[in-house]
């Protein structure tokens, strides 16, 4: 299958760029080459060197000893035997003529002729050239070199300009390798394999081609990798080696239509290539937009979470305050209370003590009675005018807090929106990888074809393609791409940086001023695209950062409505502290002035000559009655509300703390969130701008190549297959038979008789 290794592409640019790789390394793949035949002139003892070497190279042709050729044929095998050095000794041509019948004739013919083909031979023993004739027995490092010389060459013409063509000679050669001389063994542009105790190496080479195809695009040269030596190294133990051989044929391509030879496959998978591209640009453009947008509402966010954390720092003032006021109060409710009791049982005294007729002692203990109740309420009005006070700072806290909420709910619901932004970019980044990893599909099918040997897509059975599917997708490439699973996207980007080398042959070939490396870096990050903002989004969900946000949506309602009620309850216990506050100063004024007429009625007690049933009893005995019942009812049920209230002190301080510290958190989590969101946004312009340079830089190059330098590039490959097929004689054709031509050449032997 060498002929097939030389064109596997379905587009020739790339398969010429290809070529020099896939010689060698496939050639253990090779298929059947028709029209040669090599080895059946000379009998060979079965198991000897020749026969040995003869079989390698066979199997390498994979030709048979039995022509293929159709009747009327004239078949020449040349015999160059050469020294040790690879200087010609003399040549020998076997010619085998069919005729009309099928009839096969033989003959045999002396040659003075230079093979269209010349090698020459060196040898290195430990880094020293040395003679061959020297190197017999001796030991240590040896390197054997075979360098060829193509001479056949004709001059066409190709887009108005002469040009010189190599006939596309393939050049095998074989040796065979003791194991008890040679060890170590390693090759270039060659293989090894095993034979019983020896060791036979087979180099591959293809000389002049490399000159040929020196295709420029754009006025740079395409530096192709093809073959031109054969070099072998190994350790030696007393060295001596048999003779070696080498196979020398242009037919390779014989059957190959040049006219098939298009650029049509190449422009489909480009025409992919650009489309995948421009929505793998769109995509970056969604990104950051949206990322500018979550940018945008971050200070909104921010300002908002100050006020929040200025209002709770308010509110925890106000409440600390307040609860201070409400224990004053209740302090002077207690005082209230007891001076309560002491006026009702002074009044009650009083009352007795006027109907026992003992008046002055009775109105003198009222009188005290009413100073001590006037003291307590003087207390007590102290300490609901600090209550009113604190009342008053919890109004302004929860107004500071609502209007941060507010401002929290403001920047929340802007940071709310990167998920959707994400979301929203997910699919136009999902259909531009769908498409770019379909040109790469298409491209991994292509070299795929390529490893099997068919060189024609479009003529493969539906075996052969199916045998291709398989060996992708055991190699972890699917056809159709899963952009949920992450290692789709791997297997391509690790595909890609192993075959960097022909990948940027590729590149190059479709844009010779490209930066190949650079290139393939901005593939790469392209195919990655859609995966790293899947990463991105799937990162955010592990880390509970949308169930966080989620979380403190839900928690911010509960809060705002919290907040909402509390303002309520606090504007109502503000204006019901204003109240009481009005009354306890009415009842400071009532008791002063009752402790001032008791004490002149005590005073004047004495002045009362005679008392009178019906008149002071009379009002004394209601007084009396309803005093218990004020104390009972009034002062007592004041005091019972005032140490219910007192009671919560601690829970609301703690509850005030707690809030501003976690706003004063909150504050500054939002600077870490908004440096975050920056970096995220300077990321998304970076990929935005990259992929723009991509797609001018990269992708519209290559869609311009193939339409102008791209074909200079065909002409050439169907100049060298001509060249090839009317390469069919070495002798000169004397009739009109179809011929074909194969080189043999003997190279001598290192021994110590020598």
């Amino acid at each position: 299958m060498v002929k097939k290794n030389l064109f596997r592409y379905s587009s020739v640019l790339m398969c010429v760029v290809l070529t020099a790789a896939s010689l060698v390394g496939c050639g253990a793949n090779t298929a059947a080459t028709t029209g040669t035949d090599t080895a059946y002139v000379t009998e060979m003892a079965a198991g000897s060197t020749e026969a040995t070497i003869t079989q390698a190279i066979t199997n390498e042709l994979a030709v048979s000893n039995k022509s293929t050729l159709a009747t009327n044929t004239r078949q020449e095998t040349v015999y160059v035997f050469n020294d040790a050095s690879g200087n010609k000794n003399h040549i020998t041509v076997n010619e085998k003529i069919t005729d009309a019948n099928g009839n096969e004739t033989l003959n045999k013919t002396e040659s003075s002729e230079n093979a269209p083909v010349t090698m020459k031979v060196t040898y290195k023993l430990d880094g020293k050239e040395i003679k061959p004739e020297d190197l017999a027995g001796k030991s240590g490092k040896v390197t054997i070199r075979f360098d060829y010389t193509n001479n056949q060459k004709k001059t066409v013409t190709i887009n108005g300009k002469k040009q010189t063509v190599a006939v596309p000679f393939t050049m095998i050669t074989g040796m065979m390798l003791p194991t008890d001389v040679f060890s170590n063994v390693e090759v270039t542009n060659g293989k090894l394999t095993k034979v019983g105790d020896n060791i036979v190496a087979v180099g591959m080479t293809m000389p002049g081609l490399k000159d040929t195809m020196n295709l420029k695009f754009n006025d740079k040269s395409l530096d192709l990798d093809i073959p031109e030596y054969f070099e072998l190294t190994a350790d030696v133990k007393d060295f001596s080696l048999d003779m070696t051989m080498s196979v020398a044929t242009s037919n390779l391509l014989s059957d190959m239509n040049a006219d098939d030879i298009t650029l049509d496959d190449l422009k489909k998978t480009v025409a992919s290539l650009d489309d995948a591209a421009t929505q793998l640009a769109d995509g970056t453009v969604t990104l950051q937009d949206g990322t500018q947008q979550l940018s945008d509402a971050i200070p909104a966010l921010t300002d908002g979470v100050d006020q929040l954390n200025t209002g709770a720092s308010s509110l925890k003032d106000g409440i600390y305050a307040y609860a201070d006021g409400a224990a004053s109060a209740y302090e002077g409710s207690v005082s209230l209370n007891d001076n309560m009791k002491t006026y009702a049982d002074g009044i009650g005294t009083l009352y007795n003590t006027l109907k026992d007729n003992n008046l002055d002692s009775s109105v003198a203990s009222a009188a005290k009675g009413a100073s001590d109740l006037a003291a307590g309420a003087a207390t007590l009005d102290e300490g609901i005018d600090s209550a009113l006070s604190g009342a008053g700072q919890l109004v302004t806290g929860a107004d500071a807090l609502t209007s941060g909420l507010s401002a929290f709910g403001e920047g929340l619901s802007s940071v709310t929106g990167l998920k959707s932004s994400i979301e929203n970019a997910l699919p136009t980044a999902k259909a531009g990888y769908e498409k770019a990893y379909n040109s790469f599909y298409s491209i991994a099918y292509t070299i795929g074809c390529m490893s099997k040997g068919y060189n024609d897509i479009s003529s493969m059975t539906p075996e052969q393609k199916v045998e291709v599917a398989t060996q992708l997708n055991a190699a972890g490439i699917a056809q159709n791409a899963d952009v949920t699973d992450a290692s789709q996207y791997l297997v391509a980007v690790k595909y890609i940086n192993t075959n960097k080398e022909n990948v940027a042959k590729v590149i190059l070939t479709s844009n010779p001023k490209a930066d190949a490396q650079e290139t393939i870096k901005e593939l790469i990050t392209g195919l990655t695209t859609y995966n790293s903002l899947t990463v991105t989004s799937a990162t955010l969900e592990s880390l509970g950062y949308f169930d966080g946000l989620d979380k403190i949506d839900a928690a911010f309602g509960q809060v705002n409505k919290g907040a909402s009620d509390l303002k309520d309850g606090i504007n109502q216990l503000s204006a019901g502290a204003g109240q009481l506050s009005t009354g306890s100063k009415t009842l400071k004024a009532g008791l002063d002035t009752l402790s001032t007429g008791l004490n002149t009625l005590s005073t004047s007690v004495g002045s009362f000559s005679n008392y009178k049933e019906g008149t002071l009893c009379s009002s004394l005995y209601a007084l009396n009655l309803n005093a218990g019942k004020l104390q009972q009812e009034g002062t007592a049920v004041l005091q019972s509300g005032l140490s219910q209230l007192t009671a919560n002190n601690d829970t609301l301080k703690s509850g005030a703390s707690q809030l501003a510290d976690g706003t004063a958190t909150l504050k500054d989590s939002s600077g870490t969130l908004a440096d975050g969101v920056i970096q995220l946004n300077e990321g998304a312009i970076t990929l935005k701008d990259g992929m723009a340079q991509f797609n001018s830089e990269a992708i519209e190059p290559i869609t311009k190549l193939v339409d102008s330098d791209a074909q200079t590039a065909v002409d050439t490959i169907k100049a060298v297959v001509k060249a090839g097929q009317e390469y069919n004689s070495f002798l000169g054709k004397s009739d009109d038979k179809a011929g074909s031509v194969t080189f043999v050449y003997k190279t001598a032997g290192i021994t110590a008789n020598n």
